[in-house]
C-alpha cells in the first residue's frame, strides 16, 4: 500500500507534463506541478524505502518520463514550439520590388516637402521618400532621380548642371 502513493504521484505527474506539452502548451503551471509531483514521489521513496527504493523509483520515473517525451517527440507535439514558416522574403517579390523601385531612375518630379536632405517628392504621380545628395532643396522645386540604394532614391535639382 505504501508503494502505491509514489507510483500514483509519478503517473499523475508525468500525465500532467504530457498534458502541458500536448494539450495546453503555454500554461506552465500544469507542467511545473507535474514535475514537482514526480520529484515529491522520488523524495517519498527515499524516505520510506531507503536508498535502494529511492534509486529504483528515480530510475523508473526517469524511464517513464523519457518514454513520455519520446512519444511526444514522435507524435509531433514538439512541432508546436517550432516556427515552421520561413521569415525569409520571397526572391520573386524582392526582384519585383527592386524593378519597381528602379523604374524611377532618371525620371523627373517635384519636391512636395523641403528636402533637408530627406523629404517627399512626387514622381509619375506617386509620392515617394527621396534623399538629396547633401544639398537642401526647397518644396516645389523640380528634381531628378539620379541614383538608388536599396530603398532610398537620391535626387538632384533639375537646374543643376550635374543633372
Amino acid at each position: 500500500m505504501e508503494l502505491l502513493l509514489p507510483i500514483a504521484l509519478i503517473l499523475i505527474g508525468v500525465a500532467l507534463i504530457v498534458a502541458e506539452v500536448y494539450l495546453i502548451p503555454g500554461l506552465n503551471i500544469v507542467g511545473i506541478l507535474g514535475a514537482l509531483m514526480v520529484l515529491f514521489a522520488v523524495g517519498i521513496s527515499f524516505v520510506q524505502f531507503g536508498y535502494l527504493g529511492g534509486v529504483l523509483t528515480l530510475v523508473g520515473a526517469t524511464g517513464l518520463s523519457g518514454g513520455a517525451f519520446w512519444w511526444l517527440w514522435t507524435n509531433g507535439a514538439w512541432d508546436r514550439f517550432i516556427l515552421v514558416a520561413s521569415l525569409k522574403p520571397d526572391e520573386r517579390v524582392l526582384a519585383r520590388e527592386s524593378e519597381q523601385r528602379s523604374s524611377y531612375l532618371g525620371k523627373q518630379g517635384t519636391a512636395l516637402t523641403p528636402l533637408r536632405p530627406t523629404g517627399i517628392a512626387e514622381i509619375d504621380g506617386e509620392r515617394i521618400e527621396v534623399v538629396t545628395e547633401g544639398d537642401f532643396i526647397s518644396a516645389g522645386s523640380d528634381i531628378k532621380v539620379v541614383a538608388m540604394d536599396r530603398r532610398k532614391h537620391f535626387v538632384r535639382l533639375v537646374t543643376d548642371t550635374k543633372a
